[in-house]
């Protein structure tokens, strides 16, 4: 009796606390399920915000930690929490963090600068930002997490950029700049072209300080001080009120390009990539796109190609992927820019043009097959996604 008594305790003992464990359980998946929801909610795509919360349960406490860098989320998640775990407690950091300090913006100080998806050399690169263009600055981990023009996120060296406080920022925007308009070239130390600065591609912008005989002389963000020839640049003002979006520009521009290699992440004269390539063309139309395929798909006009080609028109962009099928999600691989007469160009293994029309020789039946969707960028600009750089707001002075 005295062992079945004992037995019957030690039953007891366990029972209950299977018991405390299920209803942890329980407790913890509701609570996952709340920042599930949120970050689907506020930050459905990786490539734009970040929302890197976990559960975690110290000494009975249900704890959130991470970060996110979207306001909403955050407040949402403290908010909804509540409602399923009363007890929990909000670590969750608001990117930008106190690693960033009074320096939250920052300006590209070399001519091209690769951002990748991690912070190491290894990890895959996201893509690339031109000198002198704004970012803001998140978050520091050995590199630095940013965020580009386009609002896409990645992590970059800190001898990449230059960090800025609001003040030194805002200066650097109001400063009246040139824009370098050959596709590569170099800035000197001097006005007779002897030693070099450093190379300089299409879209980089400096500070300018005056002329000097037929050299434009500048200065980085960092203060170095350089000069380039005028043929090779204009005053960013005269430039960015003189461009066109026009079919004729476009298909121009994009010509320029033709024989650039395919890499990667690449959104620089040097290499690109299909999107890298297709946002170069843009950006030279004074015209900022999202940074990938999948993303630039969701932006412009729609075009109709279901029963044909007869109406695109020079300029549009040609979306080739998988169409959305047997319960499975539209699937965007690759972007092209329509340049008339069944013909677009293309980055892939360099920028080239191919042909939509099977009798053609350049006829290009892989993508053909699978050309899912269509937009046209002209007539769009200042809606999400197409936007004007003299309207950016990181492009403005900041509040």
């Amino acid at each position: 009796m005295k062992i079945e008594r004992i037995l019957l305790c030690w039953m007891a003992v366990v029972f209950a606390g299977c018991s405390g464990c299920r209803q942890r359980s329980l407790h913890d998946a509701d609570c996952g399920a709340v920042t599930d929801s949120i970050r689907l909610q506020y930050a459905p795509d990786r490539r734009d915000d970040v929302f890197a919360v976990n559960i975690v349960r110290r000494n009975g406490r249900v704890i959130l930690e991470g970060f996110t860098s979207v306001e909403a989320a955050k407040t949402a998640l403290r908010t909804r929490i509540q409602a399923v775990c009363p007890e929990a407690i909000d670590s969750v950091a608001l990117l930008p963090d106190h690693t960033v300090g009074d320096q939250p913006y920052g300006v590209v100080n070399i001519s091209v600068a690769d951002s990748r998806q991690e912070a190491n050399h290894a990890a895959e690169m996201g893509t690339q930002l031109l000198l002198g263009m704004p970012l803001q600055v998140l978050q520091r981990d050995g590199w630095w997490r940013i965020k580009s023009p386009e609002g896409y996120l990645g992590w970059m060296e800190g001898n990449a950029f230059v960090r800025m406080d609001r003040d030194r920022f805002n200066q650097w925007t109001a400063a009246r700049k040139i824009i370098f308009t050959d596709i590569y070239g170099f800035a000197y130390e001097s006005p007779d072209a002897t030693r070099h600065v450093s190379d300089l591609v299409f879209g980089n912008l400096l500070k300018w300080e005056g002329d000097s005989g037929e050299f434009f002389k500048v200065s980085y963000p960092d203060g170095r001080m350089a000069y380039i020839p005028k043929h090779q640049g204009r005053r960013y003002e005269d430039w960015l009120s003189s461009v066109r979006l026009t079919e004729e520009s476009i298909v121009q521009k994009a010509l320029m390009l033709k024989g650039i290699p395919y890499t990667w992440g690449g959104t620089s004269v040097k290499s690109m990539d299909c999107s890298g390539f297709v946002k170069t063309v843009m950006l030279m139309h004074g015209v900022i796109l999202r940074r990938d395929a999948s993303q630039q798909a969701k932006t412009g006009i729609p075009v109709d190609v279901t029963d044909g080609y007869d109406l695109l028109r020079p300029g549009d962009l040609l979306f080739f992927g998988r169409k959305a099928q047997n319960g499975k999600r539209e699937r965007v691989r690759h972007v092209a820019l329509y340049i008339g007469n069944k013909e677009f160009i293309h980055a892939n293994g360099y920028v080239r043009i191919n042909s939509l029309d099977s009798t053609q020789a350049h006829y290009d039946r892989y993508n053909t097959r699978e050309l899912i969707r269509a937009a046209r960028i002209i007539g769009a600009t200042g809606t999400d996604g197409i936007r004007n750089m003299d309207n950016h707001p990181l492009y403005q002075e900041q509040k």
